[in-house]
């Protein structure tokens, strides 16, 4: 080997052992939290700062979803994962990393912690598919700088500088089935859609839903369609994980 290809095999090597490295988090903490308060809707990282790590009050699985890049429905296991139990998940990656960079390493901190064991399968599912309708659209593109936002109640919700996987995943939540997003819009938009119709899939309710149902308003609000799909899914299925963390 020559002297002029030491410099460019030692650059290689340290540049391997620091993504390596970066596998996993320097400093972290798994501890099981109390239950007041909702847990949120959504699985994200609380904290901003590159390279930074937390979760807290939040149920085993919003953890399992973040750090694989799942949807609720693609991941299976026991019951409780899903709110019975919480827990407060902080930790420091070894160098400033994005999100992206930290999912890995919260993977391994699971399986380190947690002991959890885990294995994909494709499965077909009964799904619900948004695609473009006959009408026109009635999205409203997104204003430049306008932070996102979500507001209304029971009878309608406003979806302000959103991508439409936004509503996809509010409709998965209501209605217990798998929406996927096939219209193949993107960007953030501005919409209104009359969700009072949704309690027909609140196996919970005893009330008659007082509006249109979910598929007429999406094609009145929206100028979309949904359409009912059996679709294969990528599945995540734990297969065993403790309830009790190790120490930290």
């Amino acid at each position: 080997m020559t002297r002029a290809l030491l410099p460019l095999v030692a650059c290689c090597a340290a540049g391997v052992a620091l993504i390596a490295q970066q596998q996993k988090f320097e400093v972290a903490s798994v501890r099981r939290a109390g239950k007041e308060g909702p847990p949120g809707d959504i699985p994200r990282n609380m904290d901003p700062s590159p390279g930074r790590f937390a979760m807290r009050n939040v149920p085993l699985r919003y953890a399992i979803e973040w750090a694989y890049d799942l949807n609720d429905y693609q991941v299976v296991g026991p019951d409780w994962i899903k709110a019975e139990d919480r827990y407060d998940i902080v930790a420091n990656a070894p160098a400033p990393a994005t999100d992206q960079q930290m999912k890995p390493m919260l993977q391994a901190l699971l399986t380190e912690r947690l002991k959890m064991k885990s294995h994909r399968e494709t499965r077909t599912l009964p799904v619900y598919v948004l695609i473009k309708g006959k009408s026109a659209l009635k999205l409203k593109p997104a204003t430049p700088g306008i932070a996102p936002n979500l507001s209304g109640g029971a009878s309608d919700v406003f979806f302000q500088s959103q991508p439409l996987s936004r509503l996809t995943f509010m409709l998965t939540r209501r209605m217990g089935i798998p929406v996927l997003d096939n219209t193949g819009l993107n960007g953030a938009y501005d919409y209104t859609i009359d969700t009072s119709g949704l309690n027909n899939f609140n196996p919970k309710s005893t009330e008659e839903a007082p509006g249109p149902s979910i598929f007429t308003a999406v094609q009145d609000d929206l100028g979309l369609k949904l359409e009912s799909r059996k679709e294969p899914i990528e599945i995540l299925v734990i297969d065993s994980v403790d309830r009790i963390p190790t120490e930290n």
